[in-house]
């Protein structure tokens, strides 16, 4: 475990001071860490049932920083990949969600050889999934499980929930992602470089009265949300301003707005 080593990459993400601050700050809080790691994994017990840091969170920054493997806690990471091919394969323990893993590693954990191979495997055993591969980035999405591989950083995140939305790139994968996932039509439009609209078509029955579960379900994920209706289709067109300034964009909000329209279609939502 090498953690001081990589305080610079640690306050580059930081930047909440002057740099020569952020430096002093980094520096500290890894040497914190590292005890904090090294005195936690000394009581392998406490460490497997219940780690120092709350669902490891620690960990979960540091491959996120792109720390190597071998600079990691080890005996906690070796716990924390056992956690996530139990959780994958099995589904045993609470939901893992915003989990992140050198893909090398996630592979491995997994006893697969390649993506596709992962794919292939896991496809068969799940009811229903759906992937998107655009450039970098792919994102598989099957049976309540979520998997957004980054290929230019080495790293997938596992049920994404709270990773926000930056880019109108990212905003559409997901957007296409989920619409083949839950089978419905959608797109994307972007009014200004900041403003954007995700509109989706839903078969349903019913006046525009019928829309006002959507509307309460939906409104605190979008600055803004129009529902029309015309001749049994619902049209849900949901806004989003992304600025510093404003409530971020998560990947759970994009997901919420085509799970309530697929519960709209099936009569799971009613007046």
């Amino acid at each position: 475990m090498k953690l001081k080593k990589h305080n610079t990459i640690f306050a580059t993400k930081m930047d909440l001071l002057d740099v020569t601050a952020d430096n002093q700050l980094a520096k500290e809080l890894m040497e914190l860490h590292e005890n904090k790691c090294r005195e936690c994994q000394e009581d392998r017990l406490s460490c497997t049932v219940r780690p120092s840091c709350k669902d490891r969170n620690f960990l979960n920054i540091l491959i996120e920083l792109g720390i190597e493997p071998e600079d990691l806690p080890s005996f906690c990471y070796s716990q924390y990949l056992n956690h996530i091919q139990r959780f994958i394969t099995e589904r045993k323990g609470r939901r893992m969600i915003d989990r992140r893993l050198p893909i090398k590693d996630f592979l491995s954990a997994l006893r697969v050889s390649s993506i596709r191979h992962f794919t292939t495997k896991f496809k068969k055993t799940w009811s229903k999934s759906a992937s998107i591969h655009r450039n970098n980035a792919m994102l598989l999405a099957g049976d309540g499980l979520l998997f957004h591989f980054d290929f230019a950083r080495g790293i997938v995140v596992m049920n994404p929930v709270y990773v926000k939305i930056k880019s109108l790139e990212m905003f559409k994968l997901y957007a296409d992602l989920f619409s083949k996932y839950y089978d419905l039509k959608s797109e994307v439009k972007d009014v200004t470089l900041n403003w954007w609209i995700l509109s989706i078509a839903v078969d349903v029955e019913g006046t525009i009265e019928s829309m006002k579960p959507v509307k309460s379900k939906l409104s605190g994920s979008f600055d803004a949300l129009n529902v029309e209706v015309s001749e049994n289709v619902a049209n849900i067109h949901a806004e989003v301003i992304i600025d510093e300034n404003r409530k971020p964009l998560f990947v759970d909000d994009i997901e919420k707005a085509f799970s309530v329209s697929s519960k709209l279609r099936s009569g799971e939502i009613s007046n």
